[in-house]
């Protein structure tokens, strides 16, 4: 392979275009951002929504590129797939695969095939809440159909196992948007929606909330082949009571990674087997309350902002893995000759994030952290002056990489972090969601 494609040109896909330029290789960066940091390591750019499949494809066949790959976007993952289909070119899913990947009730109904325990859930639509808000909300003043209406989706809902508070959000969407926990049917048709207009469908899924210690995982598939690449623990605080906590920190590896590290793995290795892939990256989203694994999300693709802490851990480049999957798959097969993915340090992600609107004053505090010992990489995602509002618009507000050689040392220094950490909007008010305070 002498020309190839990545989709994207994003913050995250940086390092990905380095390194395969420093490997030779003719490299193009692709999306709809005609700013994106990637774009200024790239041999040549395209500025083209990545979801005008069809164009890039025949921008492929013009320009003879003979690769592809992206990694850490669901999205991003599924127009690649397709891209290589119209274009011709070698990839490691195909389009019969999508719906295991991008459906979660199409993920959740493959699990339940193969006795994979996951969260109780229904596939709600507009036609099944619609009529029925008044009867829930009052005693019944739109007379005897809305009420009908009501118990007929209260009875659905008991017959799904589904009991409050449960989870809200869309069917095939990423980057957690349209996310809502909700306590009441009331609450359920207040933001449905919001959550709906985020799946291809309009539908949305509604499903209990998993309880029990919450994973990120990442594996690769060699020739089917399953080899775990990483088992990291999500730390999460509450915000508001109609929304998800807030992931605010990821640690590599979980404290549970004995426990869990065979569960993981053979659940994954079912599940691609399943569907079909033999080759590539495999990202899961999981539940351990210290008897069973619950599946949340299933993913062909690894995780964004925190692929790193791979490489700091345990030694494993996720960027130079996807990079030997479109270039040399037995070099894929040889990073795992001797490998461990429970590693031999302590790494963390640490992310903060607005949550409230403002303009930056004052992130002095940030700046310093960044000088510690013990903190390996900082990127401050704005800039004083810059206006910002709840979670956005910029995903982060700030992300640290954090090391040690010991648990105990990585808990204090991210205590440390999380003490020290302030951005001030124009009257002194506080912009970050600070995890270690009580919401409210």
């Amino acid at each position: 392979m002498e020309r190839l494609l990545i989709l994207g040109s994003l913050f995250e896909l940086s390092g990905l275009v380095k390194k395969a330029r420093a490997r030779g290789l003719y490299t193009v960066a692709c999306d709809g951002y005609p700013d994106g940091p990637a774009r200024a390591y790239a041999d040549q750019a395209w500025t083209v929504d990545v979801r005008e499949t069809e164009r890039i494809a025949e921008l492929c066949r013009k320009e003879k590129i003979d690769g592809i790959i992206t990694s850490f976007s669901d999205l991003m993952f599924e127009c690649m797939v397709k891209i290589a289909a119209q274009a011709g070119l070698p990839c490691y899913a195909d389009p019969d695969m999508l719906p295991a990947y991008r459906d979660k009730e199409v993920t959740k109904g493959i699990c339940r095939k193969l006795g994979i325990a996951v969260p109780a859930y229904i596939r709600l639509s507009e036609d099944m809440l619609a009529g029925t808000e008044p009867a829930v909300k009052a005693e019944n003043p739109a007379g005897p159909d809305a009420a009908a209406k009501a118990d007929a989706l209260e009875t659905a809902l008991r017959s799904a196992g589904i009991h409050f508070p449960a989870l809200l959000k869309p069917v095939d969407s990423y980057g957690s948007r349209g996310m809502h926990v909700v306590h009441t049917v009331a609450e359920l048709q207040q933001y449905f929606a919001d959550s709906a207009q985020y799946s291809g469908d309009g539908c949305a899924l509604l499903e209990t909330l998993s309880l029990g210690r919450e994973l990120n995982c990442q594996a690769f598939l060699a020739d089917g082949k399953l080899h775990l690449v990483s088992v990291a623990d999500r730390e999460t605080a509450p915000w508001r009571t109609d929304a998800i906590p807030i992931n605010y920190a990821n640690r590599y590896p979980s404290d549970v990674f004995d426990e869990v590290c065979g569960p993981v793995t053979d659940i994954l290795q079912r599940y691609a087997a399943h569907t079909g892939q033999m080759w590539g990256p495999m990202a899961m989203q999981c539940f351990w309350d210290g008897r069973e694994i619950q599946v949340c999300e299933i993913a062909a693709r690894y995780f964004g902002f925190e692929h790193e802490l791979t490489e700091m851990s345990a030694g494993m480049d996720i960027e130079e893995l996807l990079l030997d999957l479109v270039c040399d798959r037995n070099a894929a097969v040889r990073r795992f000759e001797g490998y461990s993915a429970k590693g031999s340090r302590w790494a963390e992600g640490i992310y903060l994030t607005t949550i409230r609107e403002g303009v930056v004053t004052d992130q002095s505090a940030m700046e310093k952290i960044a000088g510690w010992p013990g903190v390996r990489e900082t990127h401050l995602f704005c800039k004083n002056g810059d206006t910002v509002g709840i979670r956005g618009p910029q995903p982060y507000f700030a992300r640290y990489y954090i090391e040690a050689g010991t648990r105990e040392d990585l808990g204090g220094l991210e205590r440390a972090v999380l003490q020290g950490i302030h951005a001030a909007g124009e009257d002194g008010e506080e912009l970050l969601f600070l995890p270690l305070q009580e919401p409210g």
